[in-house]
Parts: structure tokens; C-alpha cells; sequence
């Protein structure tokens, strides 16, 4: 309800996103101060700030229909101020933390095209004569923090293999791509002017009959996997990496004859997958190389992401194609597709 008293009244939080603790005996608090401006003076009974974690998912037969699903996570509750005061006019500041029960069991946020996680913080504030109550909310973003337990963000993938007895290549990419966390940023455009991650790649190509490499072509997209079969379950997701010490594998092009995304069958949307493309147009880097060393190159991705995710009911990848056309033509094109796992990057890191 609008009061005239008020010109603005905003949350205000110290950080826009939090990390998640990875252990029980680690606390998270939410901190910050709800903002009060005031054209006259305001005479309140309380103040309380809320906060409802949930889960939601658009099980909409539908493209512009909404047939939302909700679950909770988690619902807290603050008490800011508990006894009639009056707040001056001008500016006032109160200040908050609100600790977190069992946060290690919360699932991070998550914002996909059919399904999301979200957590809200409201402040109420009651005004003692006439009775009213005037309400202002915020998102807060949790996050998973995949750089603990001995993540690697250094760490690569090897493909290397024999083409047709013509050509010996070996090509190293990063596994993981560092994104800044903008969680503060929704409103900004989807492609910024600066590159949003960088993908490093080195190859070695030896030549065993004149087969040099010419170009290699890039392609990148985002994918997103729902299955509300599961949505049940999403409290106790997670949308972390499983930790492992990294080992460097060696890998084989995969094909599209074994897709990577599974078919989610209990999804009753018309198309439970989302696909987003990541470079537009699909970029081409020329090679000249033979047996004289190795190449590299960067992939920069000007396009938001998303983090990974692997919640539930609602599965976050990104997948990186390069299809590596040689100087023969009768040579086949290379196509490799390679999986890359999309972080946040924030101070705390």
C-alpha cells in the first residue's frame, strides 16, 4: 500500500550475491540496510523483513500461457524494529543481517526460460495511524562456489587423435570459463561491448601427408534441460560441480549421433529444452600451421550466461564446436564438441 509520507524505500544489500557455505558448521547472513525516504514524518509500529527462498516451474501447455508450479525452500522472518518510533524526514538507514537455517542444503539460484530458484527478501514496514503497511522486495542471488575443493580453473581437456592416417593433431581447451557474477545487472543488455568469458585454446597439428590445417569455425551455445518429473526433489539439488582432483583427460571428438542432452519425457511443456546461441554469427579463425609448433587462439563469448547448474528439474550446460576444416579437401572437417563449465568470478573468489 502507498503511503504519502514515503518517496522511496529500498533494500539495500552489502553484496547483490552470496556464496553458499559447502560444510554444516559454516553461516551465511544476508546484510544490508533497508533505505527509508521520507517527505514528511512517518510514525510506524514495526518493521519486519522477510525471506522466501522457492522453487517454480512453468508446466504450461502453452508458449503464452502460465501454468506456474511453486515449492518452498526456505521462509525467515526479522524483526527490524519492534516498538512505535518516528522516523524524521529525509534519509534513514536500518540496518540488517538475517542468518540463514541449514544453508548448506539450499540449492543455488537458477534462472531458466521454463523453471527457476529465487530468493526474495520484502520489507514491511506498519504505519500506527492510519493502519497501513507498505511493502518493498529485493533478490538475493546465491551462489554455489565451485573454486573449493580443489577446483583447477587452470585446468584443460585434451583431444587428440589420427585423421584418416593424413594428420596427427592433439588440441588442449579450458574446462572451465569464469564469468563476472552480474547479478545486479538484469536490466543490461544481453551482448556487452566487452567479452563476458574467454574460452583458451593450443593445438599441435602434425601433417603426415601435406594436410595442413586451414580455418577452425566456432560455434557455442547454451542449453537448458528441464524435467518436472523431479521437481519435487529441489530442495535438495545442487547446482555445484561435483569435486574432484582434477586429472587431465584424453578425449576423442564426440558426435551429435550421441546426443548430450537426454530426453526428458515427463515434461509436459511442447519443448522441454532451450537452446541459446552463444556466438552470433559462428566465428572463423585462420590456421596456418604444419609441423613447425603449436597454435592458439581465444573464443571470447560477448553474450550473457548462465552459470552451470545441475539442480533437479532444471539442468544448465554449455557446450563449446570447433570444426577444424584442413588444406585437402577431400579431408573430411573435424568436428570437436567440447563441454565447458561456466563459473561465477566474484572478489570472494
Amino acid at each position: 500500500m502507498a503511503m504519502k509520507e514515503i518517496k522511496s524505500c529500498d533494500i539495500i544489500l552489502a553484496s547483490p550475491s552470496l556464496y553458499l557455505p559447502s560444510n554444516t558448521t559454516s553461516s551465511l547472513a544476508i546484510k544490508g540496510n533497508i533505505q527509508i525516504n521520507l517527505s514528511a514524518p512517518l510514525k510506524v509500529t514495526q518493521v519486519i523483513l522477510k525471506l522466501h527462498g522457492f522453487a517454480q516451474f512453468n508446466n504450461s501447455q502453452k508458449a503464452t500461457t502460465r501454468n506456474l508450479t511453486t515449492k518452498d525452500l526456505i521462509k525467515q522472518k526479522l524483526t527490524v524494529v519492534n516498538i512505535t518510533k518516528t522516523f524524521n524526514p529525509g534519509e534513514t538507514l536500518l540496518p540488517f543481517a538475517i542468518t540463514l537455517k541449514a544453508p548448506v542444503n539450499l540449492p543455488a539460484s537458477v534462472e531458466g526460460k521454463h523453471a527457476a530458484i529465487r530468493y526474495v527478501l520484502t520489507a514491511e514496514l506498519t504505519k500506527a495511524s492510519p493502519h497501513a503497511i507498505y511493502k518493498t522486495s529485493k533478490n538475493v542471488i546465491l551462489r554455489k562456489n565451485t573454486l573449493t575443493n580443489g577446483v583447477d580453473i587452470n585446468e584443460k581437456v585434451i583431444y587428440e587423435d589420427e585423421r584418416e592416417g593424413l594428420l596427427k593433431y592433439k588440441v588442449f581447451v579450458s574446462k572451465y570459463m569464469a564469468i563476472n557474477d552480474d547479478a545486479g545487472e538484469e536490466d543490461n543488455a544481453d551482448i556487452s561491448t566487452e567479452p563476458r568469458g574467454v574460452v583458451k585454446v593450443e593445438a599441435t597439428f602434425e601433417s603426415l601427408d601435406n594436410a595442413g590445417v586451414k580455418e577452425v569455425k566456432v560455434e557455442s551455445f547454451e542449453y537448458e534441460m528441464y524435467n518436472f518429473a523431479k521437481f519435487g526433489s529441489s530442495s535438495s539439488a545442487s547446482s555445484a560441480t561435483k569435486s574432484s582432483t582434477p586429472v587431465k583427460k584424453t578425449v576423442t571428438p564426440t558426435s551429435r549421433a550421441s546426443a548430450k542432452i537426454p530426453a526428458f519425457s515427463n515434461v509436459s511443456i511442447p519443448n522441454p529444452h532451450h537452446t541459446t546461441p552463444l556466438i552470433t554469427p559462428p566465428l572463423s579463425i585462420p590456421i596456418s600451421s604444419d609441423d613447425s609448433g603449436p597454435v592458439s587462439f581465444e573464443i571470447p563469448i560477448y553474450h550473457r550466461m548462465k552459470p552451470d547448474s545441475n539442480v533437479s528439474f532444471l539442468e544448465i550446460k554449455h557446450e563449446i564446436i570447433m570444426t577444424i576444416r584442413f588444406d585437402k579437401f577431400m579431408l573430411t572437417p573435424l568436428k570437436l564438441e567440447v563441454p565447458i563449465i561456466v563459473i561465477t568470478n566474484s572478489s570472494e573468489n
